[in-house]
């Protein structure tokens, strides 16, 4: 199957993990050994005759296979999900207080289970099986990207909502039947989860030909916008590889860029020549010099006491922030006067995406430099609906809505500060790499507030 093919390991593969949920793979490791331990000191409780653990053992030796199976389900679910509120609560406080909600909801089915409440089933059901849907949708929105602790979990949760679901029509199912439905449940959810995963990342993928107006990336760089260039073939077959200080690697040849996606076109054209010597020099110099310059605008409150606002949204996975006076006095590759800054919002606060360079408004007669040769492309937007200066959205799917009219934006580049692919050059990465490249930046001290 093609999603067996996925990225498994690497930062942002489904084996990672993610700074925000060790503390939800320690306890996935720990568990196991835990529950033997407090079994094993509840069995010597209740063999001296201590009360409550006579009949808290009672009551769990009568569990069906199948309630024992929703269980340790709904105990993975509320220990996790606890165990990560805390890396959430600073910067997530929304998904922190899902966390407790889910906490809490687990430990009323685990309660129910227990005691054999006659609705056990349902309660049951609609934890396990809740959660793990939620999570599903998280993926397939592109809100999260799945990890080794969101998939050990979700596979338990969804493997114990499948057993209780398909024991349910006949609770006196035979233990033999009961294993092994529980057996098949396992790889049922584990490929699902996992194929939840690959459509949303060929859904990332297909939107950055279709350019969907409901894109996380509102703004100048929605993930709408991005090309088919990385299933094309390259240009020119010239392999090199020109370091650079950037989180984004080394420069190389650009994808090709003769046919973009709807709402997207090269200012520059189909550039195909071969780089210089000293156009290579100039475009390692671009990146670097524009890294250095751009570093301090990691923080997000020093951007703004420097003058730049938001120019697309706030609050969506990617923010646009632009410095009028910058942009004004019509700088053109200046690595000093950065007219544009991109942000993405992450659970630990935004974090500085790309410096982009813009052409000025008024300029429509100056051909964009390209001091790298073709190394160093501009593209512009033609989809886009302004208001006033900002942009509140696209017109890929009808009119712009009342208020705003369809612009087509000035030619721009961006220089790219995390590990997007295709290099710090980039003409267009894929949204979902713009994305969850944030993800593999150090946390800053102090965290950002959401751009």
């Amino acid at each position: 199957m093609k999603f067996l093919a996925m990225q498994m390991t690497g930062s942002n593969g489904v084996l990672s993990v993610p700074s925000e949920h060790i503390p939800g793979l320690v306890v996935l490791v720990a568990l196991p050994l835990a529950i033997w331990i407090a079994l094993a000191g509840l069995r010597t409780l209740a063999g001296r005759n201590v009360p409550w653990a006579v009949h808290l053992l009672d009551r769990l030796s009568r569990l069906s296979f199948t309630a024992r199976i929703a269980l340790i389900g709904s105990l993975v679910g509320a220990i996790v999900h606890a165990a990560i509120v805390p890396t959430h609560w600073g910067d997530a406080r929304v998904t922190a207080i899902l966390f407790i909600v889910d906490t809490v909801g687990f430990s009323i089915a685990i309660f129910m289970i227990v005691s054999a409440h006659r609705h056990w089933r349902s309660i049951a059901v609609a934890m396990l099986g809740g959660t793990a849907c939620v999570y599903g949708l998280y993926i397939l929105a592109s809100w999260e990207t799945m990890d080794l602790v969101g998939l050990v979990t979700t596979t338990t949760e969804l493997a114990a909502a499948l057993v209780v679901i398909a024991t349910a029509p006949s609770p006196a199912t035979s233990l033999r039947r009961e294993r092994w439905i529980a057996a098949a449940a396992i790889p049922v959810a584990l490929f699902s989860l996992l194929g939840t995963s690959e459509i949303a990342s060929a859904t990332s993928s297909t939107a950055s030909s279709a350019a969907p107006s409901a894109s996380p990336h509102s703004g100048m760089d929605m993930s709408g916008m991005s090309s088919a260039s990385s299933t094309a073939t390259k240009v020119l077959t010239t392999d090199f590889s020109l370091d650079t200080t950037s989180p984004a690697g080394s420069i190389t040849w650009p994808d090709h860029t003769g046919t973009m996606a709807a709402g997207m076109e090269m200012a520059t054209g189909h550039c195909t020549a071969q780089p210089t010597a000293s156009q290579k020099a100039a475009a390692v110099s671009l990146v670097d010099q524009t890294v250095a310059a751009a570093a301090p605008f990691k923080s997000l409150a020093v951007a703004k006491a420097a003058g730049y606002v938001p120019l697309t949204p706030s609050g969506q996975r990617i923010v646009h922030y632009i410095n009028p006076a910058i942009y004004r006095q019509g700088h053109l590759l200046d690595p000093a006067k950065i007219p544009v800054l991109v942000y993405v919002n992450t659970v630990h606060g935004a974090v500085l995406l790309a410096a982009m360079y813009l052409m000025p408004q008024a300029d429509t007669t100056t051909k964009p430099p390209q001091p790298g040769g073709c190394l160093t492309q501009w593209h512009v937007h033609t989809d886009l609906c302004m208001s006033g200066e900002k942009v509140v959205g696209n017109d890929n799917n009808g009119a712009c809505a009342a208020g705003s009219s369809n612009h087509i934006t000035p030619p721009m580049m961006h220089v790219w500060m995390t590990s997007v692919g295709g290099g710090p050059l980039a003409p267009d990465p894929s949204g979902r790499s713009e994305v969850i490249s944030a993800r593999s930046v150090p946390l800053l001290t102090p965290l950002n507030a959401r751009a």
